[in-house]
């Protein structure tokens, strides 16, 4: 009796491993933001490294800042494997090798998700500030 204890011990492990993993994914889906369908206006503030800003009112039809940011023009097309990577914002590259980068964020806080994973809706806005350092 005790040898089929065993044998199933690893077994029972394994499943409940697997519950609990797609419970997880569950709640995760459950609980991502979702896109607004439709026509909405978005602004989006660049803040360059000298400090200097510009805004951009953007229209739009899709349904995550990507589509908004490619359609207006304020960022280069460079997607890379986990969607677009912005790489340069309203003309000015960020420089990897000093550790620059293009922060994005939502009335002042960092967002969650990137640029082609941030759900939108009418009338948000958003910022993209150059930032030096990759520690926070």
């Amino acid at each position: 009796m005790k040898q089929n204890k065993k044998k199933w011990g690893p077994v029972a492990a394994l499943a409940v491993l697997l519950i609990v993993i797609a419970v997880c994914f569950g709640l995760y889906q459950a609980a991502r933001p979702q896109a607004a369908q439709g026509a909405k206006t978005v602004t989006v503030e660049v803040v360059h490294g000298d400090g200097s800003a510009r805004e951009f009112t953007l229209q739009t039809d899709g349904a995550y800042l990507a589509d908004a940011l490619l359609e207006g023009g304020v960022v280069e097309d460079n997607q890379g494997p986990y969607g677009l990577y912005i790489l340069t914002a309203d003309g000015e590259t960020a420089d990897e090798g000093a550790q620059e980068w293009w922060c994005i964020t939502k009335g002042g806080a960092e967002v969650m998700y990137s640029a082609s994973e941030q759900p939108i809706a009418d009338g948000e806005h958003y910022e993209l500030t150059l930032t030096v350092g990759y520690e926070s």
